[in-house]
């Protein structure tokens, strides 16, 4: 079962393993040491942070905002 993510990418990306995950997405670090060390450069933040909550509402609003007015019904 894959453990829960606790992070949110705040800047750039993040790579573990062959995985990539970019700024907006959760992440679940390998252990404390790796999550202590992405904190600590602004990489990573607990997804209770007001700028990680911030951030989930501005890319939850992007990907919602689909309008399309090349479509308007005529």
């Amino acid at each position: 079962m894959a453990k829960k993510a606790e992070f949110l990418v705040i800047d750039g990306c993040v790579q573990d393993g062959r995985t990539v995950v970019v700024k907006g997405e959760p992440y679940a670090p390998p252990n404390k040491e790796v999550a202590d060390a992405l904190i600590a450069e602004g990489r990573i933040a607990p997804i209770k942070d007001p700028l990680a909550q911030q951030l989930l509402r501005e890319t939850r609003g992007l990907a919602g905002d689909t309008d399309d007015s090349s479509d308007d019904g005529a």
